[in-house]
């Protein structure tokens, strides 16, 4: 019998975290997958169970590495909706631009680190130079670079600093000019082409089916984004498009990838806009300020009602940069949620692997997984 099984991970180049692909191959080529989850699993949805509301937050930037901005925003929505709170149109702007700002700097992540896959180095340099850039604007007025808690329940920790606007214009002008360099450098290569044109497959049906979303879905013709389709937060006073492509294969999802960057920039300068002309608080004025242990003893009593804050249920749906990410809050009234429950689209995107794994070749894998910027923290969370 000629068919065995092969690990890829759960400590492998390819995986780029840890998590373990196993295939079934025929020689070279691959006749059935099985993603392996769990190995990174820290508790996170039941360790919210006992945080406040605000100190969550920290566990939010911890589910993804290179968007922790867009889960605490999507964690904060649902609190927010659990507990009544409305959020000040400028903080709302600041969480747009810093959603938006966080896209960037997740999909050039990705783009140095799937074309260095690929074979190509260049790419990857210019893409970790111009990453740098943004973290310098985050750093700026959230203080950190990666872990940021900034976001809080009601809108955010603090304004922008004094000239940010401008500093953050020269930014995107910049990227603006350098995403054409980033697509010079893998159009005219043939073995970029080679590498990406035609693998990976999944059709728009297949992507429906299996709850696939994000640049995977668009890459195959279906313009669906929460930003547009469910607008949340600032997004219905900003103006953009969705990128599309029918490829339906890896080369698809770079192009859709490199047209939302350029959507992306146009989202950030109008919210800088806005923002120069509309002063204001950041922070809602009316937040519920619990008192109590953050460690709630033992039993149904630590759910008591303690300032006369009603109940709710929360629920909320962001475009992240890897998909549609979702969050459930239940709040019974304590300084700390009942129940949180969150959709990771990496985890969904990656259990559908056979679908698009299965007919190609092995040394076809680093470049199909790698197109589906795949962020093992808020899969396994």
């Amino acid at each position: 019998m000629s068919e065995m099984w092969v690990n890829m991970g759960p400590q492998h180049p390819m995986t780029h975290g840890l998590w373990n692909l196993r295939v079934k191959i025929d020689g070279e080529v691959i006749v059935d997958a099985d993603p392996e989850m769990g190995f990174l699993h820290r508790g996170i949805e039941k360790i919210c169970e006992y945080r406040r509301y605000n100190e969550v937050v920290t566990l939010m930037d911890r589910t993804c590495y290179v968007a922790g901005l867009s889960w605490e925003h999507v964690y904060l929505m649902a609190v927010e909706q659990a507990l009544g709170v409305s959020v000040p149109a400028r903080a709302e702007y600041i969480r747009v631009m810093s959603h938006e700002l966080q896209r960037l700097a997740s999909h050039i992540m990705w783009y140095a680190a799937f074309v260095q896959d690929i074979g190509l180095m260049t790419p990857f340099l210019y893409g970790m130079r111009d990453r740098d850039l943004i973290l310098d604007l985050l750093q700026s007025y959230t203080g950190a670079r990666m872990t940021y808690e900034y976001m809080r329940v009601g809108g955010v920790r603090n304004d922008v600093p004094v000239g940010f606007t401008d500093r953050c214009r020269k930014v995107m002008d910049w990227l603006e000019e350098k995403i054409h360099d980033y697509e010079a450098l893998c159009d005219r290569s043939d073995i970029f082409l080679k590498r990406t044109v035609g693998l990976g497959i999944l059709k728009a049906k297949e992507c429906l089916d299996l709850g696939v979303t994000g640049p995977m879905l668009r890459a195959a013709g279906v313009p669906r984004d929460l930003r547009r389709d469910h607008p949340y937060s600032a997004y219905p006073e900003l103006d953009f498009v969705i990128p599309t492509h029918d490829g339906a294969d890896v080369y698809g999802r770079y192009r859709v990838r490199m047209e939302e960057m350029r959507q992306s920039i146009a989202i950030v300068r109008q919210t800088l806009e806005w923002l120069d002309h509309h002063p204001g608080r950041v922070l809602a004025e009316k937040v519920p300020r619990f008192v109590g242990t953050p460690t709630p003893p033992p039993g149904r009593e630590s759910y008591i009602l303690r300032r006369g804050y009603p109940k709710g249920r929360g629920f909320a749906a962001i475009e992240e940069p890897h998909g549609e990410a979702l969050a459930y809050v239940i709040n019974e009234g304590a300084e700390h949620p009942y129940r949180v429950k969150f959709r990771s689209p990496v985890m969904v995107n990656i259990a559908a692997a056979k679908d698009y794994l299965v007919g190609y070749r092995v040394s076809d894998i680093p470049p199909i997984m790698g197109s589906v910027d795949i962020c093992v923290g808020e899969s396994d969370r």
